[in-house]
């Protein structure tokens, strides 16, 4: 699946022109919309319509600055990257400050431009990462015995798997959060769910493999290596083990 681009450019865009260029699907990309109102553009994005603003600045109207302030009172992380006419240190200064993520002058070089979307895709996959994250702990917290009783224990859960996001997660670093020794924590957590901690993480972690598979933005053994696991042919008996699919068959399902 590639990422949408939206131009917003109040001209007529030499990228427009250049739609069928090669090296957006090299990328990841493809242009899928033009705008030239700023305020449609970022409507746009808010209801995620698009990945990526490519703003054209021009001297008659520099729109960049404008979109990226609107940008930035939303409090949004909206990646953009601003093509300018002219190489003008001020206006590019600026930008950058407001949080654009590059300003290149044209004509752009294809090398110029092939690293700057490299390094967007870095961006958006590692926020696509951590939203796939927390959507798979939804599904995994949700699926756990619901009462009064549980939900001091159910929330404590929830903040030790989000502060283990980028950690090795075993029974052990669960019973240590907890306060316990593995043995205690091991039947404290049955009696609260009816499962062991390995079962419900095993079970997250599956979900949080298919949420990454379903995207089509990761290639199978970079989810194997996103989720631990010591090699892809291992991730992928696991996976199949427990849906019946190979990560590849469920990505193509």
């Amino acid at each position: 699946m590639l990422f949408k681009i939206l131009i917003v450019d109040n001209g007529s865009s030499l990228f427009l022109l250049n739609h069928g260029s090669t090296i957006w699907k090299e990328c990841g990309f493809e242009i899928s919309g033009h705008t030239s109102d700023v305020n449609d553009a970022i409507r746009a994005m808010m209801k995620k319509d698009f990945d990526l603003l490519l703003c054209i600045n021009r001297p008659s109207s520099q729109i960049a600055t404008e979109l990226l302030c609107r940008i930035s009172q939303k409090s949004k992380n909206i990646p953009v990257i601003v093509i300018g006419q002219f190489d003008d240190s001020h206006v590019m200064r600026e930008c950058f400050l407001l949080g654009a993520i590059d300003y290149l002058v044209e004509p752009v070089k294809e090398n110029d431009m092939r690293d700057t979307l490299h390094r967007v895709v870095e961006i958006l996959n590692n926020v696509e990462i951590e939203t796939e994250y927390f959507k798979a702990l939804d599904v995994a917290v949700e699926e756990l015995p619901q009462t009064n009783e549980s939900a001091a224990f159910i929330e404590k859960l929830r903040i030790f798997m989000t502060e283990s996001k980028d950690k090795a997660v075993t029974t052990e670093t669960a019973a240590s959060f907890f306060g316990f020794n593995k043995d205690y924590f091991g039947r404290y957590f049955k009696n609260k769910t009816g499962m062991t901690f390995s079962q419900f993480y095993k079970n997250f972690i599956i979900e949080y493999a298919k949420l990454l598979l379903e995207s089509g933005h990761f290639k199978v053994h970079d989810i194997s290596s996103v989720l631990g696991f010591s090699s892809s042919d291992y991730f992928t008996r696991v996976f199949k083990k427990a849906t019946g699919k190979t990560p590849s068959e469920f990505k193509k399902a």
